[in-house]
């Protein structure tokens, strides 16, 4: 939609709002880009911690406006620290949208919803532009994995999310379980906009995948083989130096991965526990390796429990079986996922409505997925033909032998990889995004509230 802002010029602007980490928001960093490509200018407000992808810092049409994140205050106690997070955000947050040209429309992630769900709504009334929720989760449901379901702060966080909500313009969400649930809890009439993956998740080539383990192995020199100086031998892949062909190895180990928020709603603990008995009783028999690490599980992705568990592994008897925890760029997200042989989703879902970003990352990568069972994810996960679900430790290890039982041929991850990519992989997100949110923006389908 082409407006006129202040000075009476035409403009096709949106603000896409993250109270978060602009780096570690796939959804909203796709969004900004879809929007880019379809002739917009895009403002982005949020945390510039990490760095965003490339394709968005090099796009002309984006600009990030940093917001600075709150620190707590060491000797104050922990909700006192919280209102007083809420009440800077606020300001920070209000202080940058006064800074940015007049938009038509603010796109708001949700969650976290409070302050930014208030400051977007109030900006969007007073500068006359559209008020836009992506509904990713509810954001009540997961202050209440912390603080319970009962307590205060969760009731008064909920009552302001829902009141919030209720005024926004438009509306998004991420499943069909979410979208019922808001239009008979609210009314409000959200769009499905299931994620896919954008282009740059894609499958590897033997060259592509050989280059990122020599380099993994360069920064974590704990990969590299025994006995073996060359740069052209991983503990997967070997070049031939005269052809420059690519040879999968074949005491290669099993490469698992999965990536966590390390927070309440991922229960880290079952994958230590499912690994820990496959390491004792199974993986012996299952892979033919010389070497001592027959399981290398990398896992990505910060919070606030990350060192507790690391500090947890040491309580462990691994034998066979190695931890990776690397810090990835943006562009090494994509090809760490394509050069695994299995993704492992242990999200667990507050709401039991959302759906994990991570899974549909890993099958833009063709790679097959065992994930945690909850309410919602068979929306995403379709059991023996992308992958598998699991409801506890045992079980993991049940899919795990299953998976693997005659590695390293895999048949029946490679049936997998072909359903994902005959079905999951027809319509990405460009497609799914042009179809589904644009008319938004662009003022074409008026479906509200």
């Amino acid at each position: 939609m082409s407006t006129i802002n202040e000075n009476g010029t035409n403009r096709k602007r949106v603000c896409v709002c993250v109270l978060g980490d602009i780096g570690h928001s796939p959804r909203m960093q796709y969004h900004s880009l879809s929007l880019a490509q379809s002739g917009f200018d895009v403002d982005i407000v949020g945390y510039h911690e990490s760095k965003p992808h490339e394709h968005l810092l090099s796009n002309p049409r984006i600009k990030i406006h940093p917001v600075r994140p709150y620190k707590n205050i060491n000797f104050l106690p922990k909700h006192l620290n919280y209102i007083l997070k809420v009440i800077v955000q606020l300001f920070y947050l209000f202080y940058t949208f006064l800074q940015i040209i007049t938009p038509s429309h603010i796109l708001v992630q949700n969650p976290p919803s409070i302050p930014a769900l208030f400051v977007v709504w109030l900006v969007a009334r007073i500068r006359g532009a559209y008020f836009v929720i992506d509904w990713h989760n509810y954001g009540y449901s997961i202050l209440s994995l912390s603080l319970g379901e009962s307590h205060l702060f969760v009731r008064i966080y909920r009552w302001l999310e829902m009141s919030l909500g209720k005024r926004a313009d438009f509306a998004f969400c991420v499943s069909k379980s979410m979208q019922n649930d808001l239009l008979d809890r609210l009314g409000i009439k959200a769009i499905v906009l299931y994620d896919k993956p954008y282009s740059y998740f894609k499958p590897l080539s033997s060259l592509d995948r050989h280059d990122f383990l020599v380099k993994l192995q360069v920064e974590h020199s704990q990969l590299k083989p025994q006995n073996v100086n060359s740069d052209h031998e991983t503990l997967f892949t070997k070049m031939d130096q005269l052809t420059g062909n690519i040879e999968i190895k074949k005491d290669a180990p099993i490469l698992l991965v999965s990536s966590t928020s390390w927070t309440e709603d991922e229960d880290f603990q079952i994958l230590l526990d499912a690994l820990y008995e496959f390491d004792c009783e199974h993986v012996e028999r299952l892979v033919n390796s010389n070497g001592d690490t027959k399981v290398l599980c990398v896992i990505t992705g910060k919070g606030p429990l990350k060192q507790y568990y690391i500090d947890k592994l040491t309580d462990y008897g691994f034998k066979h079986t190695k931890f990776l925890f690397p810090w990835l760029a943006a562009e090494d997200y994509p090809t760490m996922l394509g050069s695994a042989d299995l993704g492992i989703c242990l999200h667990k879902s507050s709401s039991g409505l959302d759906l994990p970003m991570k899974v549909v990352d890993m099958f833009g990568s063709r790679l097959p997925v065992c994930a945690y069972r909850y309410q919602t994810i068979s929306e995403l996960v379709h059991e023996r033909k992308n992958g598998l679900l699991f409801d506890d430790s045992q079980q993991l290890v049940e899919r795990l032998v299953e998976l693997f039982a005659d590695y390293p041929k895999c048949d029946r991850l490679k049936q997998y990889r072909s359903h994902i990519e005959d079905n999951f992989c027809k319509h990405d997100w460009d497609l799914n995004w042009r179809q589904n949110a644009l008319p938004v923006f662009t003022l074409q389908s008026m479906v509200t509230r």
